[in-house]
Formats: C-alpha cells, structure tokens, sequence
C-alpha cells in the first residue's frame, strides 16, 4: 500500500493562496475556514502585505452614487459589486448625506442634516471608522471636496487608519473669487482659507471672458464644478464652468492657481 502524500508545508501554500484573485474577498475568507493552519497562513501580518503587493491596486468592492442637484439626491446605500454584503450607508439611518469622493480606502460624505460638530464625515467602509469634521470657515456658493491619505512614504494599498487629509474649494458666496481650505486628521483643524482672485492674472483674464461671452453675461459667477477633484502628486485638481479652466490647489505650498484649458503657461497667486 503507497504511503499518504505528504503534507504541503506552509511556505508552499502560502504561494498558492497568495494567487486566489482579489476581486471577489470571500474566496480568502472560505479559504481560512479550510483548517486552522490555512487560517494562521491567511491572518498572518507578512501574507496580508505580500497579497496586497503581488495583486497590485486593491479590487471595486462597490459603488456610491452621487448625482447632480437638478437630478436629486442619490439612493442611501453603498451597492455592492462583489458577493460580499453590502456595508451600512452612513445615510442608512435616515440622515440626508452626499457622498463627495473617495480615495485611499476611504469615502468623504457631506452630511446634509448635521450640528455645530459636524459637516463632513470621512468613513472607512472597511473598518467602519468615521471621523467627523467640522464645517470650513468659508461662504460657499457651489463647491466640491477631495479626501486623500495623508502618510509619508504609503503606497496606498492599506491605508487604514492612517492619517488623512480633506481639500475643500468653492466657489465663494459673496464674493467673485474661489476659496480652499484644507483639513488635517493630525491636527483636528482646518487650514485658513486661501483665494483666488483678479490679483492672478490668468483669473482676471477669465472673468473678463466670462463676462464676455459666458453664460448669463455680463453677470458671470465663476462656478466651481460639483465633479471630484483629481489628485496628481501634490496638488488636488478642479474645474471651473466656463472654459473648463483647471483650478490646482497645491498641499505642499497651501496655494491656489488657474490654468486655462489651452496649453499656455500658469500663473499662481495666494
């Protein structure tokens, strides 16, 4: 009678299940339910960072929908694409909320219904962490927000816990100029208000285009666009109406800039 096959060793199954594909989580959780070895492979602290690195960009594990003013609020639930169960919506207890961005493993959410203490909240749908923020010091017309990982050297596969930083711009209520703060998780505390305005002069160029010939002349109002802002090295990315002109607010350097659309120089301005 041929003896039984000898046991796997650990290094050998750990190769294999570092290959079971990301984009569905349960294939690793029915995987540690296997034995307890496969469990002690699986919750090791080393085999988590491998799998992270071999598979690359963490998988969509679901969708939040934000849609604009004219067409409504969007549905309070975060639809899932994965067969993993849906994470309860911080809206889910009646509360109106509009979700802004998410990046980095967390989900910035403008709560609509809220007190003194609370405006915004970043939340972790992985963990269920949620911070709560306060309302930035600014008269806000239109706006839109950006939350990004603020730790050195993250490569931004598991950002959990860490901290982070919210990038707030509007397009100011009162006055004919565009504002930025920045929230920081270490410090508790929004940055003091930065603007752009005519003292720029690619701005006072394109409020006299917009006056020109943008939409309701000469009583232009220059709409900073509800879209999520796009974040390229360090600097967070948005856009105004007319013309779709880039607004760069830069972390490092806590300022504003204006580029038009065509391929010309920058001027920046505090």
């Amino acid at each position: 009678m041929a003896p039984p096959p000898r046991p796997l060793i650990d290094d050998l199954i750990a190769e294999i299940l570092l290959r079971l594909p990301p984009d569905e989580p349960e294939h690793l959780f029915r995987a540690a339910l296997v034995c307890k070895p496969w469990l002690r492979i699986i919750c090791d602290p080393g085999f988590c960072r491998r799998y992270r690195v071999f598979h690359g960009a963490p998988p969509l594990l679901g969708l939040l929908h934000k849609l604009m003013v004219m067409q409504g609020p969007p549905p309070d639930r975060f639809a899932s694409t994965t067969s993993m169960p849906e994470f309860p919506h911080p809206g889910s207890d009646g509360r109106r909320t509009r979700p802004l961005d998410c990046r980095h493993g967390r989900v910035l959410v403008h709560m609509l219904e809220h007190d003194e203490s609370q405006g915004y909240l970043v939340w972790d749908p992985v963990t269920g962490d949620r911070h709560d923020l306060p309302q930035p010091d600014i008269y806000w017309l239109i706006y839109s927000a950006a939350v990004l990982c603020a730790a050195d050297g993250c490569d931004h596969l598991d950002c959990h816990g860490g901290p982070f930083r919210v990038v707030f711009a509007a397009t100011h209520d009162r006055d004919e100029i565009i504002v930025a703060s920045a929230y920081s998780s270490e410090t508790g505390a929004w940055s003091v208000p930065v603007r752009l305005d005519n003292t720029c002069e690619i701005y006072a160029q394109h409020m006299r285009e917009g006056r020109a010939h943008g939409h309701l002349a000469p009583f232009y109002t220059p709409y900073l666009q509800p879209r999520r802002g796009t974040l390229v090295g360090d600097a967070v990315y948005f856009t105004v109406r007319h013309g779709n002109a880039i607004v760069k607010y830069d972390l490092g350097k806590d300022r504003l800039s204006m580029t038009r659309a065509e391929p010309i120089g920058a001027n920046c301005c505090r």
